[in-house]
């Protein structure tokens, strides 16, 4: 359920984001921004692997070499997500590094996070 919660999430965040600023985020077609919310939820879902797995391998010796990058990989992850999508989609164009920035945020803000919801 959370999955599918953070994806419409993104979904909307584009959405609503290429509707009301358009000068800062182009999207050409609702086709387009399927694909760009299917790449980062699918980029998401690996990472979230990697970092339970790299979890999981702590008591072992090996997690703890990993998880250090691997959670500072979390604060680069979706602005580099952004990039390879308005350099590598057609049809999807972010202007400007404020736009990144902020972007960042807010699907920070609107995705729920693996832990919290485990945890109750």
């Amino acid at each position: 359920m959370r999955n599918i919660i953070n994806f419409l999430a993104t979904f909307a965040v584009l959405w609503i984001g290429s509707t009301f600023f358009e000068e800062y985020i182009q999207i050409q077609d609702i086709k387009t921004l399927i694909i760009a919310t299917i790449f980062m939820f699918v980029i998401d879902w690996i990472f979230s692997i990697l970092v339970g797995l790299s979890a999981l391998l702590i008591p072992i010796g090996i997690g703890c070499i990993t998880i250090i990058p691997l959670i500072l990989a979390a604060f680069v992850l979706t602005p580099i997500k952004l990039m390879l999508l308005s350099k590598y989609l057609d049809g999807f164009m972010i202007n400007g590094f404020w736009t990144y920035l902020a972007l960042t945020v807010i699907l920070s803000i609107f995705n729920i996070d693996s832990n919290s919801s485990s945890n109750q």
